[in-house]
């Protein structure tokens, strides 16, 4: 396939005259203080990155803090409706090339990536746009519908226009480059990255003192799920695991009381609600609602064990900040998630495998809470030394 963007090589990108440090538009698609998205990980991410690389950052929505470290360049996408934001980014774009930014890197930021492709003729910048996960992956009583055939559409176009699609982790590569039928010379890998000094253990105290405040009781086996609540992030499986986990007789053995508590928001809400209310479970099922990512070490933290019992992942950061914390999980092998865990971790179960998830969880109940101490380390240990904003920032800088 042609590259419809021809004109600027890698050695113009980046270096415009010997020894000059590369310039970096990171589009940021919505930063606040009580950021319950995971953006809330990019400030730190700057940071690190802001040590070998001149960065810009351009925040489409929210309220971000007059300053971000290691950014040089903040600016804020003006407009709020449609049209007004769509002329906002084009105006951002402008001002951003005329301080002498040539190079953006994306997210999730469609309309901006719209502009950047739009306005391309003009400025000739470069788009790094990064893209993880199985769209097409959907519930039975989701249909395929015109808009959602359109999105999809749209997401095959802009992938294919622009100059790097970046994915991560390994897993994904090969998956993204065929899902969006981009040659595989024009894909890169990249990390997502966690913050262990934000998501980190708790000693006993502050544990005991967290799990009193939250409502835990020290006879409880509390298995933590936060994502969205939706059918891709199996949420139709979290009543009937617990079930299945709290009825085992090695976990009634334990003298330990199974609850779930569920942190996100999302379409699934209201089946979960219901669920929680049947009087058979007990009051084991607990619904936070969404939660601010600055609550989540916290929670993190406190919890025995985290379930993901996703269909769908790309690289789930949920996985990141749970071993960052020094929380045991049980997951599914959706995506990359082996990936992440890695492949010598024992509790993954395939996609969709109730049975599986539930042993896992029974095994990791059952087991001594040293054996699972041992575990959290070993998973914290990964997320640092993989996983830290400073080596993704390394590999960031890297394909520039």
């Amino acid at each position: 396939m042609v590259d419809v963007m021809p004109g600027r090589t890698h050695k113009d990108t980046v270096a415009a005259e010997p020894g000059s440090r590369p310039r970096l538009v990171y589009v940021v698609p919505h930063l606040s203080e009580d950021e319950s998205e995971h953006f809330a990980h990019i400030p730190a991410l700057l940071a690190a990155l802001g040590k070998h690389v001149d960065v810009a950052a351009a925040v489409e929505r929210g309220n971000p803090p007059a300053r971000l470290a290691g950014v040089r360049l903040l600016m804020r996408v003006p407009g709020r409706r449609r049209i007004g934001r769509m002329l906002g980014t084009a105006l951002t774009v402008h001002r951003l090339s005329r301080a002498g930014y040539q190079t953006y890197f994306l997210r999730y930021s469609t309309l901006f990536l719209i502009v950047l492709i739009l306005t391309y003729p003009l400025y000739r910048h470069r788009i790094l746009l990064w893209r993880s996960g199985l769209p097409n992956v959907r519930g039975p009583e989701q249909p395929r519908t015109l808009r959602l055939r359109a999105r999809e559409f749209l997401n095959m176009i802009t992938a294919r226009l622009v100059h790097c699609l970046v994915t991560g982790p390994e897993t994904m590569v090969p998956l993204m480059a065929g899902l969006w039928g981009v040659p595989r010379h024009r894909m890169r890998l990249l990390y997502n990255d966690v913050d262990a000094g934000r998501f980190a253990p708790l000693d006993g105290e502050a544990r005991d003192a967290a799990r009193t405040q939250l409502g835990w009781g020290d006879d409880e086996f509390v298995v933590l799920f936060v994502h969205r609540l939706s059918y891709r992030k199996g949420v139709t499986l979290l009543a009937p695991l617990l079930d299945a986990v709290a009825s085992a007789p090695q976990v009634r053995d334990s003298g330990l009381r199974v609850r779930l508590v569920v942190a996100g928001g999302g379409p699934e809400r209201p089946r979960l609600e219901r669920e929680a209310a049947n009087p058979a479970r007990g009051g084991r099922m607990q619904l936070l609602g969404p939660v601010p990512n600055h609550d989540l070490p916290r929670l993190y933290a406190a919890a025995d064990a985290v379930v993901m019992p996703s269909y769908e992942e790309g690289f789930p950061r949920v996985l990141l900040e749970a071993m960052a914390s020094g929380t045991p999980v049980v997951t599914t092998d959706a995506g990359g998630s082996v990936d992440v865990v890695g492949t010598d971790y024992p509790y993954v179960a395939p996609v969709g495998d109730l049975d599986a998830l539930a042993g896992h969880l029974r095994s990791l109940v059952a087991s001594p809470h040293a054996d699972r101490c041992e575990l959290g380390r070993r998973l914290r240990y990964r997320a640092q030394s993989e996983f830290s904003p400073q080596r993704v920032a390394a590999m960031l800088h890297a394909l520039l």
